[in-house]
């Protein structure tokens, strides 16, 4: 047992009070703490410098993938304020920007500009020819109601 005047008994008390007080500062209520704030990247300027799509049919509808390979419920959703919203049933969702000019779109992955050649067989049919792959990507309009199919055990 320690004796109140040994020193290895005020380091100790020292050492307590100090996780004490580390631990009784106030957290903020459940909130998480704020997103840094982006910082300027090659992502506006390789995006928002492009124009106008030349078939802009694909803007604002959700678009499923039907290309064999790719994750199940991979969708994709090119909003009219040029945010892309990726996302799959087993995988966390991206927000990016997303610009086009003609027939091309690109959007940013993990920094990485993504550049494709878009292209519309029909109203519910949307083509991406992704620059420097053999494999081009095919999405259909989601039917609603849609839920995520279970996952392969």
């Amino acid at each position: 047992m320690y004796k109140p005047s040994s020193a290895s008994f005020a380091v100790l008390m020292t050492v307590a009070l100090f996780g004490a007080t580390a631990c009784s500062k106030e957290q903020s209520a459940g909130r998480p703490a704020a997103p840094p704030p982006p910082a300027p990247s090659a992502q506006s300027s390789n995006t928002e410098e492009l124009g106008q799509p030349s078939d802009p049919r694909f803007i604002g509808r959700v678009w499923v993938s039907t290309t064999p390979g790719h994750s199940r419920g991979t969708l994709m959703v090119f909003l009219p304020d040029r945010t892309l919203l990726m996302d799959s049933c087993f995988e966390t969702y991206r927000l990016s920007k997303w610009g086009a000019e003609g027939d091309r779109i690109r959007w940013i992955e993990d920094t990485i500009p993504i550049e494709a050649t878009l292209s519309m067989p029909n109203q519910n049919e949307l083509r991406l020819q992704i620059a420097g792959q053999d494999r081009i990507q095919s999405f259909v309009v989601a039917s609603v109601p849609t839920v995520c199919p279970d996952r392969p055990r």
